[in-house]
């Protein structure tokens, strides 16, 4: 695995520090180039529980200490996906809540 993350990446490939260049089906076609580049998908991001889990925790790590449960509402329209997203961050251990604040673990 460490041989397809450091010598033989998609961008870069390290051909000349490859230990395994005189048997590469690739160098052997020539070289191709990839046929699907151009096709290649990244993740979503606007509108994820990723980017409202990443919202909370930044206004938690903002906060001098516990943040009431309506100022964490404020960084989210979607009160369904932010409890959910709230629910798995105190799930992970990554927040913790006491009554109606959150907070970041002690």
């Amino acid at each position: 695995m460490e041989l397809g993350a450091l010598v033989c990446t998609a961008r870069a490939p390290r051909c000349g520090a490859c230990p395994v260049r005189d048997r590469c089906a690739w160098r052997a076609a020539g070289r191709p180039a990839d046929e699907h580049a151009d096709r290649r998908r990244t993740q979503a991001w606007a509108g994820t529980d990723r980017q409202v889990r990443g919202r909370v925790m930044a206004a938690l790590r903002e906060a001098e200490g516990p943040v009431p449960r309506d100022l964490v509402g404020a960084v989210w329209h979607d009160a369904v996906q932010l409890d959910r997203c709230v629910a798995g961050l105190v799930e992970d251990g990554l927040v913790e809540q006491d009554g109606e604040a959150l907070r970041l673990p002690a």
